[in-house]
């Protein structure tokens, strides 16, 4: 009996060396493996989402550069505008200094929905059914918008203003 005790010993005996391994997968390469599936599909699900949200940021994104580029001419110098027009399915924003256009990007409106409000009618949005514009004095000030600024909404939710000071800026006119 007592022999048979020590081979029971020795066969669990940790200095014993192992003559074969377990076939399996150890507990920190499942964690790994899935610590790995799991930022992946992180990122794909972003990808597969769809464009809508992008598409917004990047026409809002245009809107604010020109309409920022627009003030920052109209510094010292006469006769600077901000158009926002309609061609066909596209809305066009352009600076123009002394009626020449100085800067311009066209967005399709079956991308993202863009409308404005008109001069000088509060923070409303409606659909631009003729050009827009917005004069610049020389001191970066915009002419003839009310004290609220001027809206620009995108997929109808106000998302850019341009204030009565002629910063353009995201978020809703107050």
């Amino acid at each position: 009996m007592e022999q048979h005790h020590k081979l029971i010993q020795k066969a669990w005996c940790p200095k014993s060396p192992v003559k074969y391994r377990l076939a399996g997968f150890t507990i920190v390469e499942l964690i790994a493996a899935i610590a790995l599936v799991g930022i992946l599909m992180s990122v794909s699900i972003g990808r597969l989402a769809g464009t809508g949200g992008f598409d917004e940021v990047v026409v809002r994104d245009g809107i604010l550069s020109i309409a920022r580029g627009a003030q920052q001419t109209s510094l010292g110098q006469q006769n600077v505008q901000l158009r926002i027009s309609v061609s066909g399915s596209n809305v066009i924003v352009s600076s123009l200094v002394s009626g020449a256009i100085d800067s311009t990007k066209t967005f399709p409106s079956n991308d993202v929905a863009i409308t404005a409000g008109a001069v000088g009618s509060g923070t409303a949005c409606g659909a631009i059914s003729s050009p827009i514009t917005l004069a610049y004095a020389s001191d970066g000030e915009v002419e003839s918008v009310d004290s609220d600024g001027f809206p620009i909404c995108l997929n109808g939710q106000s998302s850019l203003c341009i204030s009565p000071a002629g910063f353009a800026h995201r978020g809703a006119c107050f």
